[in-house]
């Protein structure tokens, strides 16, 4: 199926709607991002309410002018990653308390578990609290000493 057949619509509620060539219509669709920390602007995947895949974006830019600013704008509509700006102070006990300031605001949130810090190779590492959110440092480099230092813990 070519993507530039189909058709995609918002709703009023916030809801995508696919619209396939053959007459096919699925409703309440997610579009996400397949890797996000490897690949950001890489495959897209467009998923039903359940989570199964309908189908596969290989290449995004590859798509008419329209369905690259719908799928962009709506991935950042969708898309929870706070970004991690500064980390104020860590916990010594387990589980880990976080204490951090985002681009969403502050907050303090429960590490996961021990393998809850990753280390990503394009120098990006994400932190999964126990509610499954991400957090998301996109450049440790470009944290403070005291964030860095705090941080380094976790290497």
């Amino acid at each position: 199926m070519d993507i530039n057949d189909c058709r995609f619509t918002r709703l009023s509620d916030g809801k995508v709607t696919l619209l396939t060539p053959a007459g096919d219509r699925h409703e309440a669709v997610r579009l996400v991002r397949a890797f996000p920390f490897t690949a950001a602007n890489g495959p897209v995947a467009v998923v039903d309410s359940k989570g199964n895949e309908i189908l596969r974006i290989k290449d995004p830019e590859s798509l008419s002018l329209t369905h690259q600013e719908f799928i962009q704008n709506q991935i950042k509509r969708e898309e929870f990653l706070p970004r991690i700006q500064f980390i104020k102070s860590v916990s010594q006990g387990t589980p880990h308390q976080w204490n951090v300031a985002t681009d969403r605001g502050e907050n303090t949130f429960e590490q996961a578990a021990s393998d809850g810090v990753v280390w990503h190779p394009d120098g990006s590492v994400s932190i999964t609290d126990c509610d499954g959110i991400c957090y998301l440092i996109p450049a440790v480099q470009k944290l403070d000493r005291h964030s860095r230092r705090l941080l380094e813990r976790y290497s």
